[in-house]
């Protein structure tokens, strides 16, 4: 789980895509690896962003607080399908 601590928000960097997630203040992400075992993915945190990255040969996911996995290659939370909608 990657938290966002402190009074700001926390850029997240998806690598290799280069894609940008901007995690507020207090929100958190859950980032799972998925991959052979001697391919592990890493979370490497800097002063101003964090960068994560899959495992070679294997995947990685990534949800927020809220449960919408977001899209490695935009960013961008999915949009939960709702009946009705």
């Amino acid at each position: 789980m990657l938290t966002a601590d402190g009074g700001a928000p926390l850029t997240v960097v998806f690598e290799p895509m280069g894609s940008l997630y901007e995690l507020p203040a207090g929100e958190h992400l859950t980032i799972r690896f998925a991959g052979p075992p001697e391919s592990r993915g890493a979370v490497d945190r800097r002063p101003d962003y964090v960068s994560a990255c899959g495992p070679l040969g294997g995947t990685m996911t990534v949800r927020t607080a809220a449960g919408a996995e977001i899209d490695l290659l935009t960013g961008v939370p999915e949009t939960p399908w709702r009946p009705g909608s």
